[in-house]
């Protein structure tokens, strides 16, 4: 055995064993659980005691066997005078929660140096509501509103927690009606023996008050004046406690300051029938100037890097300049494993840009933000594009994170797709015919709406998501003939949490293209430029299938290595032949997924397991200059499972699909005397059942 991994061995254990020492008579928790608990979940009643079991590492003999002596897990010992107080607080916890005859029994297993606890409960049965009833509120807020909204209803368990729960709803509902110093008393009739309690909630609103002023504190070099037009309180309104909830989060989306609070400054309330309050807007505020920088490798990008310049506060009213610079597969050709039959989308990609953002064009829900750039970028198998130029746009916030943005965008760039689309879609198999890959004027009209309500944009666990979007591009706005069409995007999904840690997520995504009619020599076709249409399969949309390969597909031999033997099906290609697939898209989507995530039970929520179910299907329905009709193949229904790692980035994801269908047939063509030729009009290549797909961030 070397030397080095002796001197490795003796350092591990020399570390595990001091993790092993114990106090004598110490006995390690190895298993606690509960019986008979029906109102209260396992989860909750442990986290009220304060003897809590060891780690899934030290609990099962199967793990701590291989894996104890090296300190795998965490050790919890057993205190029995604070277990004998865990008792009590868990006869509290029911108490509290309504049930008054709850009675506990406790099992204790106990060896010499472990103790497995089983606390055994016998429920009984609850006293419930039988009545809720709010005083004073006339003339403010109808009672039946009010108690249909509170927390603790009629038939519900006599819960002192959601007791205290309702008087805060009904405090926070009056405060939103103009009465910042609302009082509640609490009251209640309880008759154990009938198991029955009465609710009252007693209100005394105090006086409606307006707002008197607005105090800005903390401020350093922005002017107060942002801060003020970033609240939605304005002197003399009736106060409301959600638009001062309202303006601390738009506080905070300005991006100029680290910390924000908007509270009423604390006051007497005069005795009149109106009274004045004064706000106070305290913040503190964020680095200014940021530079930031950062490389990564991806599947598909390979190596990548990131330089960024945000200017905030940039010429004063809050306004905001951003320098971006992005390069892509960096050395791919070198260092990267890519398809030797896509060498240009190998190539070195980039995007750089300078965005100019004034936040408060009208009022302070209207922005403008104006940006000019630079790129090349390309998608496998499909194109690359070069371009430059610019977007002037406009957003209204309609609600909270809910934008509305119209845009307009002018670009000069050249989108550079394989001939054999052209010559698929078209019939321009030549390949001198580079009209289409020539460089062309683009003038964009968008709008775009997003609603998003999920809890986190890394991994969400709750909430729902919706983006739309609509782009129409043609002459009457100054785009050239063949980059026309109209487009609409709609991407809605939703996230459920299923018990305590796992999640349920689902997503529906939908999009059509309306391409314009060309002319070309005496012949017209319905086009769509490549870098607009859609297209579908990789590890963000249908996972079965490789990057863009879902939908119609064409094929080149790259390296003429064939069987002369013809058959019915055309040219038998030889399996070492080197073939290059280009997706032609299409203009209609359709991708559904379906995805649970659950937390592996060894790894203290960093690593989750994922069980998923993607569909969808890319079609195209227009009739190129042959005549032949669109593809319209079937919806594809691909299921997999993958393996989530928690980062402060983002989970980096490891997904396997399972594709139970043939590889989508197409035309091979090969060139021939400077023309795409058709080797095979329905050729299908060999496959693997299985894909893999690796990156960072969830699918949805």
């Amino acid at each position: 055995m070397p030397r080095a991994f002796i001197l490795l061995l003796l350092c591990v254990v020399a570390r595990a064993l001091p993790a092993q020492e114990r106090a004598p008579g110490e006995l390690v928790v190895r298993g606690l659980s509960f019986e008979g608990n029906r109102a209260i979940d396992d989860y909750t009643l442990k986290a009220s005691i304060a003897t809590s079991e060891s780690s899934a590492w030290q609990r099962y003999w199967w793990l701590r066997a291989p894996f104890g002596l090296f300190g795998f897990g965490e050790k919890r010992y057993f205190d029995e005078t604070e277990f004998r107080r865990d008792v009590l607080r868990v006869e509290l916890l029911y108490r509290q929660t309504g049930f008054f005859e709850a009675e506990l029994d406790t099992l204790l297993r106990r060896t010499s140096e472990d103790v497995w606890i089983t606390i055994r409960v016998r429920e009984g049965s609850p006293v419930r509501v039988v009545a809720v009833d709010v005083q004073g509120t006339e003339g403010i807020a109808a009672t039946r509103e009010l108690i249909r909204d509170l927390p603790l209803r009629v038939g519900d368990p006599f819960n002192r927690f959601l007791l205290q729960a309702s008087a805060d709803t009904i405090r926070a509902m009056l405060a939103n009606r103009g009465y910042p110093f609302v009082e509640i008393y609490q009251g209640f009739d309880e008759n154990r023996p009938a198991h029955e309690a009465r609710v009252e909630f007693t209100v005394d609103p105090g006086p409606r008050a307006r707002v008197d002023g607005i105090l800005v504190e903390g401020i350093d070099e922005v002017n107060p004046g942002v801060v003020r037009r970033s609240l939605g309180v304005r002197v003399g309104d009736w106060f409301r406690r959600q638009s001062l909830l309202e303006s601390q989060r738009e506080l905070y989306q300005t991006g100029l300051f680290s910390s924000a609070s908007v509270t009423v400054v604390d006051s007497t309330p005069e005795e009149a029938a109106d009274s004045l309050v004064t706000v106070r807007a305290r913040v503190t505020e964020t680095q200014l100037r940021r530079v930031r920088a950062g490389a990564g490798y991806g599947a598909l990008d390979c190596f990548r890097g990131l330089a960024n310049w945000t200017g905030r506060d940039f010429l004063g009213g809050g306004r905001t300049l951003e320098i971006t610079g992005q390069v892509s597969k960096i050395a791919a050709h070198q260092l990267c494993v890519g398809d030797e039959t896509d060498s240009t989308r190998l190539d070195l990609n980039y995007h750089v840009a300078a965005a100019f953002q004034e936040p408060f064009l009208f009022n302070r829900r209207t922005g403008a933000a104006l940006s000019v750039f630079a790129e090349r970028r390309s998608e496998l198998n499909t194109f690359v594009r070069t371009a430059q130029g610019g977007e002037a746009s406009l957003t209204r916030q309609l609600g909270w994170r809910m934008p509305l943005t119209l845009s307009y965008s002018l670009v000069f760039g050249r989108t550079v797709a394989d001939q054999a689309i052209f010559c698929s879609l078209l019939n321009l198999c030549r390949l001198e015919d580079s009209l289409f890959n020539a460089r062309t004027r683009e003038s964009t009209l968008s709008l775009g709406f997003s609603l998003d309500r999920a809890n986190s944009p890394l991994n969400p666990s709750r909430g729902v998501t919706l983006t739309a979007q609509a782009r129409y591009a043609s002459s009457l706005i100054g785009a050239d003939s063949l980059g026309q069409f109209a487009k609409a995007l709609l991407n809605f999904s939703s996230y459920h949490q299923v018990g305590r840690q796992a999640v349920f997520a689902w997503r529906v995504r939908a999009g059509a293209i309306i391409p314009a009619e060309i002319g070309f020599q005496t012949r017209r076709a319905e086009f769509a430029p490549p870098s607009e249409r859609l297209y579908a399969g990789g590890p963000n949309t249908v996972r079965g299938f490789g990057q863009n390969e879902m939908g119609p597909l064409v094929r080149v031999l790259e390296r003429i290595d064939f069987d002369t033997t013809v058959s019915d099906q055309g040219t038998v290609v030889r399996p070492d032949s080197l073939i290059r697939t280009s997706a032609t898209g299409g203009n209609q989507l359709f991708v559904a997924n379906l995805e649970l995530r659950a937390p592996l039970p060894l790894f203290a929520g960093r690593v989750n397991f994922a069980l998923f179910v993607d569909a969808g299907g890319v079609w195209t329905s227009e009739a190129g200059l042959t005549g032949s009709p669109g593809f319209r193949p079937g919806l594809r229904v691909t299921p997999g499972t993958g393996l989530r790692i928690v980062t402060p980035l983002g989970p980096i994801r490891l997904d396997v699909a399972y594709n139970g269908y043939d590889p989508t047939p197409g035309p091979l063509y090969r060139v021939v005397g400077g023309a795409l030729v058709v080797v095979n009009p329905a050729y299908v290549p060999a496959g693997s059942r299985f894909k893999f797909h690796f990156s960072v961030g969830q699918a949805f």
